[in-house]
């Protein structure tokens, strides 16, 4: 991880020296694609990389440097009540010829997340509920950086295409508890498509993961510690692998993939179905990797989105829905001695379900100076059980509101782009049934999550990137973004902040 900001100096620096041979004649016309509304709600297609054939117009590369402040009281306690950061991405996109099509990213960031109580590790949203956690906690700090790229080359009729990329990532506290969580993603995906009657495109794609998180739990006082829980769920825990266990291992597959139809001109309708399948597993490395749980979990996903172009005037709709069950097994052991567990059984307590539906619009009007408006309404079904002893979190919402866009390009060197948004979260049923565990710091914690979970809110948003000429960086610009939620007795509060070059 010490090396990463030397490789990511390296490689923006190899990327500069293109940076100054590229032109300027097509700038204004690479961010009107940049930040097109209708590109980005296209954007699902590009699952396949196949796909990235014509999706855009300009080759486009872009630097930045960014900042983050997160204000976050409002949020699960295992995910912290805020959070800082500060990186750099680049990434380009090329078209050596009309046939061709090569893209890439690198990104570096580091920072803080704050609060963080009863999660002791890292990637959350991956391995839950299966974490080490204590009533303690406090800010974990963390590193994290990325390589991605592919390759896109149409022969005849057909398109071939590659993807991968590597994420690596390590989270730490320099007081106690010490956790330090060293965690690495890496992805493949291979897709093709093929051109119908020179109107339309039929794909297909094949997508898997490796992921891995080793975690080391220490202490330095020598005044006492406090307990670390294996959690199970809900505030449930395994209380045979609770209170000494310090080491884990995570280890899972993710395998997936998808079927696609578009309009190949310019995309003007389409429709994907993908499919995803995760298995991981959680082995405590201090009893020689015993398997203590396991995570098995299924993802479906469509969209689908149709476009009507009259000149100076676009619109269409889009569809976007999801579904993901995912259910956790324990494994049950006898306790033969102290360094020695036989396991005896397995037992399938924890099961997660979320199911979503997303409905937007599209307005867009104009061209030298565009305006974009897309509506939005959805629906999430949501519902979180461990079984026994039996503990629920059942809650529903419906959210809606606008984005809305004002692009601007003034002269060759000089562009405005302005979004606001504004977004409504109406939870209209809810239900929780929660076992009481004896310990009252637990309870509190369940409590206290399911108040933000089923609460109402409203959230908005602004962000204004302005583009100029600068007498070194000729194509620079300078970028921040707000974003207020505003909840019954508090709010949350995200600013961020970003320079860099486009060309």
């Amino acid at each position: 991880m010490k090396y990463s900001r030397s490789i990511l100096v390296c490689f923006i620096l190899l990327l500069g020296t293109k940076f100054q041979a590229q032109v300027n004649d097509t700038i204004m016309e690479k961010i009107r694609e940049e930040y097109s509304f209708e590109r980005k709600l296209k954007n699902n297609i590009n699952t396949n990389p196949a796909s990235h054939m014509g999706a855009r117009k300009y080759s486009i590369t872009t630097f930045s440097v960014m900042t983050e402040d997160h204000d976050t009281p409002n949020a699960l306690q295992q995910k912290g009540k805020g959070k800082s950061v500060w990186g750099a991405e680049t990434s380009t996109l090329q078209i050596p010829d009309s046939n061709t099509v090569v893209w890439g990213n690198a990104s570096y960031t580091q920072g803080k997340n704050k609060q963080m109580l009863w999660n002791e590790n890292d990637d959350y949203d991956l391995i839950y509920p299966y974490v080490a956690a204590d009533s303690v906690g406090g800010t974990m700090k963390f590193e994290n950086y990325s390589f991605s790229g592919g390759y896109a080359k149409r022969i005849n009729s057909f398109t071939m295409g590659i993807a991968g990329s590597y994420k690596a990532g390590l989270s730490y506290r320099d007081i106690d508890p010490r956790p330090k969580n060293i965690s690495a993603h890496f992805s493949l995906a291979l897709g093709a498509n093929k051109m119908m009657f020179d109107q339309f495109k039929i794909g297909a794609y094949l997508e898997a993961e490796k992921y891995t998180q080793k975690h080391d739990l220490s202490f330095v006082s020598n005044q006492g510690f406090p307990m670390i829980y294996n959690m199970t769920g809900l505030g449930n825990y395994n209380e045979l692998l609770s209170g000494k266990l310090r080491q884990a291992y995570y280890e899972g597959w993710t395998y997936g993939g998808g079927i696609q139809i578009f309009e190949a001109a310019n995309r003007n309708w389409y429709f994907n179905f993908g499919m995803k399948k995760l298995n991981l597993d959680k082995f405590l490395t201090e009893f020689t990797d015993l398997n203590a749980s396991k995570i098995d979990e299924q993802q479906l996903n469509f969209s689908l989105g149709k476009i009507f172009d009259a000149g100076k005037i676009m619109w269409g709709l889009s569809a976007d829905g999801s579904s993901m069950e995912r259910k956790g097994t324990e494994n049950l052991f006898l306790n033969d001695n102290s360094r020695n567990y036989i396991q005896i059984g397995a037992l399938e307590k924890y099961n997660h379900k979320i199911s979503n539906l997303l409905f937007k619009g599209l307005l867009q009007i104009g061209k030298e100076a565009k305006s974009s408006f897309i509506p939005f309404l959805g629906w999430i079904q949501e519902k979180e059980k461990y079984s026994n002893p039996l503990s629920i979190v059942e809650i529903n919402r419906l959210v809606y509101g606008a984005d809305y866009q004002w692009l601007k390009t003034f002269d060759p060197s000089l562009a405005l782009s302005v979004g606001i948004g504004i977004s409504m979260t109406d939870v209209y049923k809810k239900n929780s049934v929660f076992s009481s565990s004896g310990k009252v710091s637990i309870n509190q914690m369940l409590q206290e999550n399911y108040a933000f979970q089923s609460s109402d809110f409203w959230q908005a948003r602004m962000d204004v990137k302005f583009h100029f000429s600068f007498p070194v960086i000729k194509n620079a610009f300078v970028g921040s973004k707000i974003i207020y939620s505003h909840f019954k007795s508090s709010s949350n509060m995200q600013f961020a902040m970003s320079i860099g070059s486009i060309f």
